[in-house]
């Protein structure tokens, strides 16, 4: 009896081992992932921000405390415009290269393709030590159509505090030129103070 419910384990344990589920390659980076992380940690320590928006030669700024996980997603949402890259038509479209930075002791991981058809030119992060230890990101987006071209130069900034990496200030620079018009220039530039 011992050894027939022993027998049956290792046929349960057996059989599930062979079972295989669909894998999915691995994406690139994943962005959304890091910003529902940051979304869940600045709802849940109430963390400020100053926002200094400016478009042409018109500033302004704002300070809030974005009350919930959903209103910091929404803060970070343009960020979110880079998870393109993980699409399984785009991976392979873009050269992965890990670095040592020139001006200071990170390292890097580019992402870069030279396809015009995609909106993410470029994707860097630089690192310290281990890929997890993130202190910054920085990217540009490109999008155009027959009425409009835009170009963004995107950037999130990370700092460890209390052991954990967490966004400390971003910044989304551009212009956009409207067919037959000017191109205007814009800026958005969030700096947050995190309560312990």
């Amino acid at each position: 009896m011992r050894k027939s419910g022993g027998s049956w384990l290792l046929f349960v344990v057996l059989i599930s081992s062979c079972t295989t589920q669909k894998k999915y390659p691995a994406g690139l980076f994943s962005v959304d992932s890091l910003i529902t992380a940051q979304a869940t940690f600045l709802s849940e320590h109430q963390t400020a921000l100053v926002k200094s928006t400016g478009l042409g030669s018109r500033k302004d700024q704002t300070t809030s405390v974005p009350e919930d996980v959903v209103a910091w997603k929404k803060e970070l949402e343009i960020f979110s415009a880079l998870d393109a890259i993980n699409k399984p038509v785009n991976r392979t479209l873009y050269k992965t290269e890990i670095k040592s930075d020139s001006k200071s002791n990170l390292k890097v991981k580019s992402f870069t393709t030279e396809e015009k058809s995609l909106p993410v030119r470029f994707i860097k992060i630089y690192y310290q030590d281990v890929p997890g230890k993130i202190r910054l990101i920085e990217a540009q987006y490109e999008e155009s159509n027959p009425l409009f071209r835009s170009i963004r130069s995107l950037m999130m900034e990370f700092q460890d505090i209390n052991n954990k990496t967490l966004l400390t200030s971003y910044s989304i620079l551009g212009g956009q030129k409207m067919f037959l018009g000017d191109t205007v220039q814009y800026r958005v530039i969030g700096a947050l103070t995190i309560r312990n």
